[in-house]
């Protein structure tokens, strides 16, 4: 175990970026956090580097055969496929369209309810962005997540989160944080104590204060 939970490795995390990050106009610095977990990490880091705090929905798009296994992730337009992993499950276009479908409504319904709208992040142009999830299994929510967030021009995009998988490919970041890495494991939740859901009524509320 590593984390107590996710306000415990927010500010775990923020001992890291204070000594790897230079912020000299604090205006300059948005903290993007993945609902639902990562809202939790991204409070934390708002707070304690005193930087704009802003949620993301992005919704997994889920393996015909495994409903908990991400083959890829779609955020607004963009969308993410891991098509080494289709290619293997030999998924067909019927499979694939369905599972994307999934994921769409999902999402829709998750915009719907929180009132995260597209236009809502056109304030990232040429900002420096700090991206953040409570962890990385398979990759998909973040790789989908950047793809939305490079196509609004940011100055840079800083990935920064506990725990990720030893192998994930993080390349295409300006910088990345990570503070625990392992070559194996089921589920982010392994590395926490308490890794309860985030209720709906927690994430309203932290979108809230973002707002101010």
């Amino acid at each position: 175990m590593r984390f107590k939970d996710r306000t415990d490795a927010g500010k775990q995390l923020v001992f890291v970026l204070q000594k790897n990050l230079k912020i000299r106009k604090k205006n300059n610095y948005i903290v993007i956090s993945l609902l639902r977990g990562g809202i939790i990490i991204g409070n934390e880091i708002s707070k304690s580097l005193g930087i704009k705090h802003f949620p993301l929905i992005v919704a997994k798009i889920p393996s015909p055969y495994n409903p908990e296994l991400a083959i890829g992730a779609l955020c607004f337009s963009k969308r993410w496929l891991d098509q080494q992993m289709i290619k293997q499950m030999g998924l067909t276009n019927k499979q694939l369209r369905s599972a994307i479908s999934i994921a769409q409504q999902k999402f829709d319904n998750y915009v719907n309810q929180f009132s995260l709208l597209e236009e809502n992040y056109r304030f990232l142009k040429n900002k420096n962005i700090i991206l953040t999830d409570d962890g990385v299994a398979t990759g998909a929510t973040i790789k989908a997540a950047f793809l939305f967030i490079k196509s609004l021009r940011p100055k840079k995009i800083v990935l920064a989160v506990p725990v990720a998988l030893t192998d994930f490919s993080a390349s295409e970041f300006n910088q990345v944080i990570i503070l625990h890495t392992s070559a194996s494991f089921s589920a982010v939740s392994r590395f926490y104590e308490n890794f309860s859901q985030v209720s709906n009524e927690k994430v309203a509320l932290l979108i809230h204060l973002s707002l101010l």
